[in-house]
């Protein structure tokens, strides 16, 4: 689901931790999961983070490519996207954690990339 609006809405390709050799010059990597389950009254909540991290290297672009595709990230994952799962569970609530930005990694090529953070809540409804 958040690949396929990622895509949509940045129109650059998306992976997912493994990114191949010959990958253009601008994608998003889904770098990192985490879970925690808790126990409440009617059944169980899991607090799901997502790292994105959007990477643009190419020496026409710079830095302004990498802030425009993280613009429309947040424009299509926000606390208004509908999270789809199997029957049983929802998501409650969607959260930007944080936002990084990192420049000039790489002189030679040229490298920019702007890290969010989401927290996805999904809860039991079973």
């Amino acid at each position: 689901m958040v690949v396929s609006q990622l895509q949509a809405y940045a129109y650059i390709d998306v992976y997912d931790a493994m990114v191949p050799d010959d990958a253009d010059g601008e994608y998003i990597v889904i770098s990192s999961r985490t879970a925690g389950q808790i126990e409440n009254k009617t059944g169980y909540s899991h607090d799901v983070s997502a790292t994105l991290d959007i990477v643009t290297k190419t020496s026409s672009y710079g830095f302004k490519r990498a802030e425009q595709i993280a613009e429309l990230v947040m424009g299509g994952v926000n606390s208004d996207t509908i999270v789809t799962l199997p029957a049983g569970w929802d998501c409650k609530n969607v959260v930007m954690e944080s936002v990084n930005n990192l420049e000039d990694l790489d002189p030679s090529e040229n490298t920019f990339r702007v890290i969010i953070r989401y927290t996805f809540v999904i809860t039991q409804t079973i």
